[in-house]
């Protein structure tokens, strides 16, 4: 009876694995699939610019490539819409214009745009509930990389300010290496002036506040902003 029962519990663990690999194998089949129908529609509007006039091009203001069920999965835009989170509205909080990925759902992805106000080219990545990873390099020449899950944010981050690594928890600046002890100039009066060459209308100080805690220690902060004439 032991030997039926440890080859009933055998034959269950098998099972269980194939199962696994059976569920596997057709999430990964999804995924060729879909590569697949990418990599074909990518192909054929090559083949046919290749058959144009070298003169000739082709001007759109979007390009929205669907998968077989008919969901855009690609979206290329020259005045992108504002993405869907869970079925809520979320503004991007300026024009934007490049290329916007989606998942089987339709809920956008990630994107490598550019943004109107402030100039910048970022590439996101989103997770279902929000944006998880982006990689920004403003106009002046700075760039920063930046990870988080709730309230945990890592970022690599290098600009006039000089290059560091700064790990945040709750909004606030916990860890910073190289600390930047005192903030330069530009970036101060950048603060100072409600961050208004990057959103038009500017901020309110509690928000400039904020953001100046996401990137530097709160004695930096201090130093700034609350000595300013």
């Amino acid at each position: 009876m032991r030997a039926n029962g440890e080859n009933g519990a055998l034959e269950t663990e098998l099972q269980t694995r194939l199962r696994r690999l059976e569920r596997a194998h057709r999430r990964l089949a999804g995924g060729l699939a879909l590569a697949s129908l990418l990599l074909a529609a990518a192909i054929a509007a090559i083949a046919w610019l290749a058959t144009r006039a070298p003169e000739d091009s082709l001007r759109v203001s979007e390009l929205v490539v669907t998968d077989p069920q008919g969901v855009a999965r690609v979206r290329i835009g020259g005045d992108l819409p504002d993405a869907v989170i869970e079925g809520r509205r979320v503004p991007r909080g300026s024009k934007a214009a490049g290329v916007v990925l989606y998942d089987r759902s339709g809920q956008e992805r990630g994107g490598y745009v550019t943004w109107d106000e402030g100039d910048n080219i970022g590439l996101t990545l989103d997770g279902r509930r929000g944006q998880n990873a982006l990689f920004v390099a403003g106009p002046d020449g700075s760039a920063a990389l930046q990870l988080w899950h709730g309230d945990g944010l890592i970022e690599l981050r290098a600009d006039g300010d000089g290059a560091r690594l700064s790990q945040s928890v709750g909004q606030r600046v916990a860890l910073q290496q190289p600390a930047i002890a005192r903030i330069g100039a530009r970036t101060c009066a950048l603060f100072r002036d409600g961050l208004r060459s990057e959103v038009p209308d500017g901020l309110d100080p509690a928000q400039v506040r904020g953001i100046c805690l996401r990137r530097f220690a709160e004695s930096a902060c201090a130093a700034c902003l609350d000595d300013a004439p």
